[in-house]
């Protein structure tokens, strides 16, 4: 995924950053199905994590590279527990707020053309995964994990089982891209935030089953260590 498909995102979160506190950016899905999501959401502190993300920090080890960071709630927290972390994030907007948030290694790239050396624990949280676009993206993120990993280094990630979904809308959408021959967790989106309307990009939800798939088929171990009831999961794969 490219900044440009950011933008809106990025000047959401700056606005918010600079005091405007109800900014939200909208979601548009490539059916026109349109989502709202409120800022604040990504500026939340500790105390305002699920049980998933505490599970995910708390399984954190050595040298960890936080993907996707944004505006860094997990990697502040992760520095105040004494754990050494390097964020990166896309958006130029997210990376200069978090280096003023206080967090240390910050690096505006992507996982391909990051600089530092290799790590104990990658961590994508928020669903960060799903911006590698589609399941064979996913494979090749996780062979090149193995290549940034260092000995008994571990991956931890969240998705979620859209397959648990009851709502009409999503369910049709399943279908859509089964008849295309598509993965029914792969998407096309779009970010709206005042009169910027980002370009295009590629996301991906993973079910817990076709990740298992996956990971089986690259040798790399993968636990489901909890669930929710929103279908939200949280995997540790080993390698």
């Amino acid at each position: 995924m490219k900044e440009k498909g950011m933008e809106p995102f990025g000047e959401a979160l700056e606005d918010f950053y600079n005091g405007k506190k109800k900014a939200e950016i909208t979601l548009i899905r490539d059916d026109g199905l349109e989502f709202n999501v409120p800022i604040e959401y990504f500026f939340r502190s500790p105390k305002d994590f699920s049980n998933l993300e505490k599970e995910a920090i708390r399984l954190c080890k050595g040298k960890v590279l936080d993907m996707g960071a944004g505006v860094g709630p997990h990697s502040l927290e992760l520095q105040r527990l004494g754990l050494e972390v390097y964020a990166i994030d896309i958006s130029s907007h997210a990376c200069e707020i978090m280096k003023k948030r206080g967090v240390k290694n910050v690096q505006c790239t992507d996982f391909y053309n990051l600089t530092t050396d290799s790590f104990d624990t990658i961590l994508l949280l928020g669903r960060s995964i799903g911006f590698v676009g589609n399941l064979e993206g996913i494979k090749k993120f996780l062979s090149y994990c193995k290549t940034r990993l260092n000995p008994e280094g571990i991956i931890i990630l969240d998705s979620i089982d859209i397959r648990l979904t009851q709502e009409q809308i999503h369910l049709n959408f399943q279908e859509r891209n089964r008849k295309l021959g598509k993965y029914i967790g792969e998407a096309s989106f779009q970010m709206k935030y005042n009169n910027i309307l980002g370009d295009k990009f590629h996301n991906v939800q993973i079910d817990p089953d076709t990740l298992n798939e996956i990971t089986q088929e690259l040798g790399l171990p993968c636990k489901i260590l909890c669930k929710e009831e929103d279908g939200m999961y949280l995997a540790k794969i080993s390698t």
